[in-house]
């Protein structure tokens, strides 16, 4: 039994950005903060970026968080393990449409989650 249940730490994780303001969600002149804490294995998040964000998306570490978390709280958890599933198959079998941006996908992944 887990009795971190509900456990908010009081930092974010090392290294990785805080989304805020109206950049990301309208705000309607209020204040906006979001922060997402979900396990996500990395295929996960490279499975978040691929086939819905573009090579700008990736430009810097907030641009990258931003576009997880939005395919996180658009499809859920589910629907990214399904599309990383999606893309091995994809892969082994040769069908990636770009294999060079999925590329680019795990390049930025690995420089946001290394230590």
């Amino acid at each position: 039994m887990d009795d971190r249940a509900g456990f908010v730490p009081d930092e974010p994780a090392a290294g990785l950005p805080v989304i805020s303001g109206g950049r990301w969600f309208d705000a309607d002149g209020r204040p906006f903060v979001l922060r997402v804490e979900c396990p996500l294995a990395f295929e996960e998040m490279v499975a978040a970026l691929y086939g819905t964000a573009e090579v700008g998306d990736l430009a810097g570490d907030e641009d990258l968080c931003g576009a997880v978390a939005v395919a996180l709280l658009i499809g859920g958890l589910d629907a990214l393990k399904d599309r990383a599933a999606r893309i091995r198959r994809d892969e082994q079998r040769g069908a990636i449409e770009s294999a060079a941006f999925l590329a680019l996908c795990r390049q930025r992944v690995a420089a946001l989650t290394e230590p």
